[in-house]
């Protein structure tokens, strides 16, 4: 007869076990490159286990708690939260810092969301101690099925009606297809394009019912030039993101709905260090492609006030979408290949 189940972890706490499975999952992939042959296959069979037991474990924290939220609070013109995911860090985080001083003197939140909850309390004290803002903070696991159902029902909760959305949270994964677990494809897959558009699909009729609201979604010029090797659902999801925004752009233009796509380039972030490729790259790519986050986020804002739905901050950057537009396939799959060999490689 098997055991009772433990009475003391409720569905929360099987979502926290659950995140940190799927994270040690996601660094024994990190770390089984740059290892032998047969060490790597332990090293995956081991990330394979904990992704499934990730799975099952958030399973079950889902299925006691699973609901489809209700309407969201109705939304006033011109006025509501500031809604951004993967605020911990890099551009969200920046993003947040750039937009809290349009928010002091407001009755509405910013509202910051991510995994790790000490990294945002640290982010939204800071800013009500330099703003004097109101920041609220929901740690949410975007990647995992159900993760932006339940972030609704937290904003639900609290009243909180969004009058601006980023989507930013996203993550990268090294390897050619075939090598990534489907488990991590499937999270990013979840966080990059399930999460976004349900967000969207969710808080935008508040947004056309008050003839105002914007919503960013995060892309990147990755979705824009061909696909590089060992960048196969990255690029790809982003292409999404693109096309998703300019359709939605064209739907809600007359309603009073500005959306808008980001697409930079190389950001200094932690996103490179957590693919383990931070200090190659670094050493190898030439300073122009890069741009701060703090600059990215300053161009974002001033981007936003204007009226162009696909954005790509940076002249270089420019330059490079414009060209990937311009060659033929041939030259731009040669480029694409050259480029990943010298600089995301071993």
């Amino acid at each position: 007869m098997p055991a009772p189940a433990d009475p003391a972890l409720d569905a929360d706490d099987r979502r926290r076990v659950a995140d940190a499975l799927r994270y040690l999952g996601r660094d024994l992939h990190h770390r089984s490159f740059g290892v032998s042959a047969e060490r790597r296959e332990l090293l995956w069979q081991e990330m394979d286990r904990c992704l499934a037991l990730a799975e099952r474990i958030g399973g079950e924290a889902d299925g006691a708690v699973a609901r489809q939220p209700s309407e969201p609070p109705a939304l006033e013109p011109g006025r509501g939260a500031v809604l951004i995911t993967g605020a911990s860090s890099g551009i969200g985080a920046a993003l947040a810092r750039e937009l809290a001083p349009s928010l002091a003197g407001g009755e509405a939140p910013l509202v910051l969301t991510a995994r790790r909850r000490q990294r945002l309390e640290a982010l939204a004290a800071e800013l009500t101690a330099r703003h004097g803002i109101a920041v609220q903070t929901i740690d949410a696991d975007l990647a995992r099925p159900g993760g932006a159902t339940a972030l609704l029902e937290q904003l639900e909760r609290r009243g909180v009606a969004v009058h601006t959305l980023v989507n930013n949270a996203g993550f990268g994964l090294r390897g050619t297809y075939e090598q990534v677990a489907w488990a991590e494809a499937a999270a990013m897959l979840q966080l990059m394009v399930v999460a976004c558009a349900e967000l969207c699909h969710a808080l935008l009729p508040a947004m056309q019912r008050a003839g105002s609201g914007r919503i960013v979604n995060v892309a990147s010029l990755a979705g824009l030039v061909p696909g590089l090797p060992g960048s196969t659902l990255y690029a790809a999801c982003k292409a999404f993101l693109i096309h998703f925004s300019q359709s939605l752009a064209l739907e809600n233009r007359q309603r009073g709905v500005r959306v808008m796509a980001l697409c930079p380039g190389y950001v200094r972030s932690e996103f490179h260090a957590v693919l383990g490729v931070e200090e190659r790259i670094r050493e190898r790519l030439p300073g122009l492609l890069w741009m701060d986050a703090d600059e990215l986020a300053r161009r974002t804002l001033a981007a936003l006030d204007g009226s162009r739905t696909v954005v790509v901050p940076g002249g270089v950057n420019r330059l490079l979408a414009t060209l990937a537009r311009g060659l033929p396939e041939q030259a731009t799959a040669a480029l694409s290949t050259a480029f990943s060999r010298r600089y995301r490689q071993g």
